[in-house]
């Protein structure tokens, strides 16, 4: 991937697409052959240094992982001191703030989790991320929990969020949301990367 370019990998159900982002993430480590992101060889978790791979590679999940006891500033800052834990309380509370504003979320800043729509807990959970100043962003299925007004939204904060010069994966089965959008797409089928999205009559 190049910098500021957005990859879409579509695929069915169980193709591997959320297995493939946590294989990239380090979440999960190769059964077996060679891995590598960058410079990083995920394969040999001897010397692979996990945090310092996850704040050049950050990952939005499914099920966002927010703590449900923190308001949305306070889950951006936990993340930011948790990356960084030489920054300096002030740094950390501006950065949130400001990453809160870019995601239209600067009025919620007080708000938990759970008072939040689903679009908006989304839209906090790629603020946090985005927070750590990662040089790629994974999207596991951002919009899967989404109506479709939401879903387009989120897509089009991540294609923003690439011009800004991060490069982002998004894994999706939205295949007729992904072609209504630019970006290089792939397709994961038989354990293989497919180097085009096949013409699809309708989404699976």
């Amino acid at each position: 991937m190049s910098e500021g370019e957005v990859v879409y990998i579509t695929g069915a159900s169980g193709s591997g697409k959320s297995t493939l982002l946590a294989l990239i993430h380090g979440d999960l480590a190769p059964t077996r052959g060679l891995g590598y992101v960058g410079s990083w060889a995920i394969h040999d978790r001897r010397y692979l240094d996990l945090p310092r791979l996850r704040r050049e590679v950050g990952m939005i999940y499914q099920d966002y992982r927010l703590l449900p006891r923190l308001t949305a500033l306070e889950n951006i800052i936990f993340a930011i001191r948790t990356a960084e834990l030489q920054v300096h309380p002030v740094e950390a509370l501006r950065r949130a703030g400001a990453r809160l504003e870019a995601v239209g979320l600067a009025g919620k800043a007080a708000d938990y989790p759970g008072e939040l729509s689903g679009g908006e807990q989304q839209r906090l959970a790629i603020a946090r991320t985005l927070a750590v100043r990662p040089r790629v962003l994974l999207a596991d299925e951002p919009t899967g929990n989404l109506d479709r007004r939401n879903a387009s939204q989120v897509i089009g904060l991540l294609t923003r969020v690439a011009r800004m010069g991060t490069a982002v994966l998004i894994a999706t089965h939205d295949r007729a949301l992904v072609r209504r959008k630019s970006g290089r797409r792939l397709h994961l089928e038989d354990g293989r990367l497919l180097p085009s999205d096949p013409a699809p009559t309708g989404t699976r």
